[in-house]
């Protein structure tokens, strides 16, 4: 007969709860096997600083998985034509249902320099379109974990006096 040796039980003990502890872990990872795509729905001016803009965005959040998103709050920063323009953060909670969306109004902040950089580039070249692109992550309710996006876009504008058909 094999008597057990009561030593080696605590080290038993914790490599048991080690394990356990990662298989809950991973089995975390497996529930959003895609990311959220986050797009830009609007953007409108809000209160004007000399040092400092606000702008309020709107923006669509669609989840791509068949798990409910519990969205904490999530940080986003926004470039116009390469360059950072404004950023973001926001702990607006909302769940966004399996294979469903949510729109999110949430505020920007821009500084004094970044508008001058983009009116001094803008004023420089000639350009037909602008290109913008929102970064970010989505932090997720009750989880130190966060969700990356990146989302491009471009806006094309009209010579003064055309009209869009």
């Amino acid at each position: 007969m094999i008597t057990p040796d009561y030593r080696t039980r605590p080290y038993h003990s914790a490599v048991l709860l080690l394990l356990v502890t990662l298989a809950a872990g991973c089995a975390g990872l497996h529930a959003y096997r895609e990311p959220p795509r986050v797009s830009l729905v609007s953007i409108q001016p809000g209160e004007m600083n000399v040092l400092e803009q606000r702008y309020q965005l709107q923006l669509r959040i669609m989840n791509p998985n068949d798990e409910a998103l519990p969205v904490a709050g999530m940080q986003y920063a926004l470039q116009i034509n390469g360059r950072e323009f404004a950023y973001g953060l926001s702990r607006q909670p909302v769940s966004i249902p399996a294979y469903g969306e949510a729109v999110l109004d949430v505020d920007l902040v821009s500084n004094l320099l970044g508008m001058l950089q983009q009116l001094q580039e803008m004023s420089a070249e000639t350009h037909e379109s602008l290109k913008y692109r929102l970064t970010g992550s989505i932090r997720l309710d009750n989880s130190h974990r966060k969700l990356p996006f990146d989302y491009s876009g471009e806006l094309h504008y009209l010579p003064a006096g055309s009209t869009a058909e």
